[in-house]
């Protein structure tokens, strides 16, 4: 029961601190504000909870609510955990706290619990006030979508917190962990598509310098791309999400896509689905990003000396 101790007492220390209720405040205005001018202002009398949840643009405006919750959740639960660790050993109180009995391991997996806790509870509120102005304002609700995406928001938000406390598990020095928290966030939220498009082009590239090699075909150019893609989970949260609303996978899989590339990869996705793009493997994708980045820092972790 010793990481229960640890998790409680992290979630306990962020109310004292406020954190807490600032994050609770923001969240109530980010879904409560933008639910109810929306639906007051823009949505008409034929809206349901999919035309702002299930809102996704594609081609040459490329946009969805969805990635946008996405990234600013991201920011929160990393800004909220990547000191979880670093902190405590930089100011002392991490000897203490392993001189109780708490093991490392203990350690680590409190911190998740407790800091997931901080970021999931406000987000989840914010659901519940957006909830309230979809009532408020008289639009049908979709359980069957509206719900599952709530879900899949706090899978997202505990993802984040895993890489957060991994991150801070694994540091040196609190700059370290920053830097590495800044780096993670931008590879994820920016730079993330340069990697899914070079990718494909690098195997070519060394297809081309083995003898007897043949080139990747278009079809299996534009799998490998989408995998890539799917691998950060902000892209994997973003096309479960779409998947929820839309009901069809090859039409999720191409959401936020130009019309170039929706051309070239739906009659590649409609003839063959591949396992690692369906929903399932998706799902474990998300899941993985949970479980590895804090396995990655105990291991470094439980061999520091303190």
């Amino acid at each position: 029961m010793s990481w229960q101790a640890v998790a409680q007492k992290d979630f306990e220390d962020a109310v004292r601190s406020r954190w807490l209720w600032g994050l609770s405040a923001f969240f109530l205005l980010f879904f409560g504000g933008t639910t109810s001018l929306f639906y007051a202002y823009l949505g008409g009398p034929e809206a349901t909870s999919d035309s702002l949840f299930g809102l996704f643009a594609s081609g040459f405006l490329s946009f969805s609510y969805t990635g946008f919750l996405a990234f600013a959740l991201a920011f929160i639960a990393l800004i909220t955990s990547y000191g979880a660790i670093i902190d405590e050993r930089e100011s002392g109180t991490l000897k203490l706290l392993l001189s109780l009995p708490h093991a490392r391991r203990d350690v680590i997996a409190g911190k998740i619990a407790g800091r997931s806790a901080v970021v999931v509870i406000p987000a989840l509120v914010g659901f519940l006030i957006a909830l309230v102005a979809l009532l408020a304002t008289g639009t049908r609700i979709i359980p069957g979508h509206f719900f599952p995406q709530v879900a899949l928001t706090a899978l997202l938000a505990v993802a984040f917190v895993s890489i957060g406390v991994g991150v801070s598990a694994s540091a040196d020095s609190g700059r370290q962990a920053t830097l590495g928290t800044l780096g993670m966030y931008f590879l994820f939220a920016l730079l993330w598509s340069f990697v899914a498009r070079g990718f494909p082009q690098l195997l070519t590239e060394i297809a081309k310098r083995v003898p007897g090699a043949d080139p990747l075909s278009t079809a299996l150019t534009v799998k490998l791309r989408l995998l890539v893609k799917y691998l950060n989970p902000l892209r994997a949260y973003e096309t479960l999400v779409a998947e929820v609303y839309f009901g069809d996978p090859v039409q999720a899989r191409l959401v936020k896509e130009g019309f170039f590339t929706q051309a070239q990869a739906a009659p590649v996705l409609q003839e063959s689905l591949p396992v690692y793009l369906t929903g399932p493997f998706i799902f474990a994708v998300l899941l993985a990003w949970i479980v590895v980045p804090p396995v990655l820092g105990y291991w470094s972790f439980r061999d520091q000396d303190l």
